[in-house]
């Protein structure tokens, strides 16, 4: 894990530093509210299942553009969700905060009068904070720890001006990940995990 994480900061680098070469750009800063539709997965041999609830997202974000092609963004994300684990006849159910840093190269391929679409890649971890705990629907701790999980980050959007310096922004994000098992070896699935989301906020540019 940890040679994957060097390799893809490696490229993010180059990829950074391919960009500054270039022209000088500005930056923006974005808040947005969304929602995160679960996906659900199960181990090779089907005998444990994780259902994630659908949650709200809070995102806020940090991109500079070093010309009107190539940036980067910088990702501050927060989900209040719960990770569900199903071994018949037993339910496992953790209350969570799902704290995501990432980054992403960001390309801006077309640019019209008013839209500005753009797409991403990169990526960065989830931390996975439990809260309270349910066994069939009756809360009891059973031992659930924090837990980080590397992320690959995905996604595509626009950008839409709406009064001087103050934009829209709708995005499409993906998070593919190792699903979190909270340090508890009966909930271990070794399957990954992905969030979809989809968010709208308003955008600051400088």
């Amino acid at each position: 894990m940890l040679k994957k994480a060097l390799s893809a900061g490696a490229i993010f680098a180059f990829l950074i530093g391919a960009a500054a070469a270039q022209d000088t750009g500005h930056f923006d800063v974005s808040l947005a509210f969304g929602g995160v539709l679960a996906q659900n997965s199960r181990n090779g041999t089907g005998t444990v299942a994780v259902e994630p609830t659908n949650s709200a997202l809070l995102l806020a974000g940090f991109r500079f553009r070093f010309n009107r092609t190539n940036g980067i963004v910088l990702n501050f994300g927060r989900i209040n969700d719960s990770q569900i684990y199903v071994l018949p006849p037993d339910n496992y159910r953790v209350q969570a905060k799902i704290n995501e840093y990432s980054g992403a190269y960001v390309l801006s391929p077309f640019h019209f009068e008013k839209l500005d679409p753009f797409f991403f890649a990169g990526g960065g971890a989830l931390r996975f904070s439990p809260g309270n705990s349910y066994i069939d629907g009756f809360q009891s701790p059973f031992g659930a720890a924090h837990q980080t999980s590397m992320a690959f980050l995905y996604g595509a959007g626009l950008d839409y001006p709406v009064w001087k310096r103050v934009g829209l922004r709708l995005q499409y994000r993906g998070l593919i990940f190792k699903e979190p098992n909270f340090h508890l070896q009966q909930l271990v699935t070794n399957s990954k995990g992905h969030m979809p989301e989809l968010s709208l906020g308003i955008v600051f540019n400088f």
